[in-house]
C-alpha cells in the first residue's frame, strides 16, 4: 500500500512539472527525490515495527528496494503519458 502510494505521488508531481508548471514542482528535487524519500521514510517505519527490531538492515533493504522500484514505475508511468 505505501509503494502504491508513493508511485501515485511519483505520478502527480511529474504530471504537475509537465502539464501545469506549477512553480513548486520546478525542482528536481521536490519531482524526483521526494516521493522517494517520503516512501522510503513510511516503508523503513513500518517494516521496522512489524519486524520488532530484529532485522533492521532486512527492513532498511526492503524499503529502499520497494521505494526504488515505485519511484521508477510511477516516473515511467508519467513519463509515457506526459513526455518531457
Amino acid at each position: 500500500m505505501v509503494f502504491a502510494i508513493q508511485g501515485v505521488m511519483a505520478w502527480f508531481f511529474y504530471r504537475c512539472r509537465v502539464i501545469s508548471h506549477a512553480p513548486w514542482a520546478g525542482s528536481d528535487i521536490v519531482v524526483f527525490a521526494l516521493p522517494l524519500l517520503v516512501g522510503f521514510t513510511v516503508a523503513a517505519c513500518v517494516l521496522f515495527f512489524s519486524f520488532h527490531r530484529k532485522r533492521i538492515a532486512t527492513a532498511l533493504g526492503l524499503s529502499a528496494a520497494g521505494a526504488v522500484v515505485a519511484s521508477f514505475i510511477g516516473t515511467v508511468i508519467a513519463f509515457n503519458l506526459y513526455g518531457t
